[in-house]
């Protein structure tokens, strides 16, 4: 298959791609990781120190565990908002956006048929 040739333009069109792939990358990990971590550090509190979770609460039955433990999937349910909100508002317009260029500068087609290798241009 022959390879096509592109101009300076089209270059700067797939770096642009390039740089919001990663970032959209990025910021998902970063979500990731940050629950990720939350939830190790509360099942390694929850084999280390069972005394301090289970500290009850005044008189009832509510301990620090039961607390920390809402704390997390709350704080599930909101990184998850976050990302569909800016997903949603943000980086799904700008994808829309780059595709669009990069199907009218007739790069998606050559990229899909093999004629492109976009990690050459990136």
């Amino acid at each position: 298959m022959q390879k096509m040739q592109i101009n300076t333009e089209q270059k700067e069109l797939l770096k642009k791609f390039n740089k919001f792939l990663s970032f959209k990358g990025r910021f998902a990990l970063i979500l990731s990781l940050v629950i990720f971590i939350l939830y190790y550090v509360f099942v390694l509190s929850i084999g280390l120190f069972p005394d301090i979770l289970g500290y009850k609460l005044g008189p009832t039955s509510v301990s620090l565990g039961i607390i920390f433990g809402v704390f997390l999937i709350v704080l599930c349910l909101v990184t998850t908002g976050i990302y569909t909100y800016i997903a949603n508002y943000f980086l799904d317009k700008e994808q829309n956006d780059l595709l669009e260029n990069i199907r009218k500068q007739g790069l998606l087609e050559a990229l899909q048929n093999g004629e492109l290798n976009f990690k050459e241009y990136v």
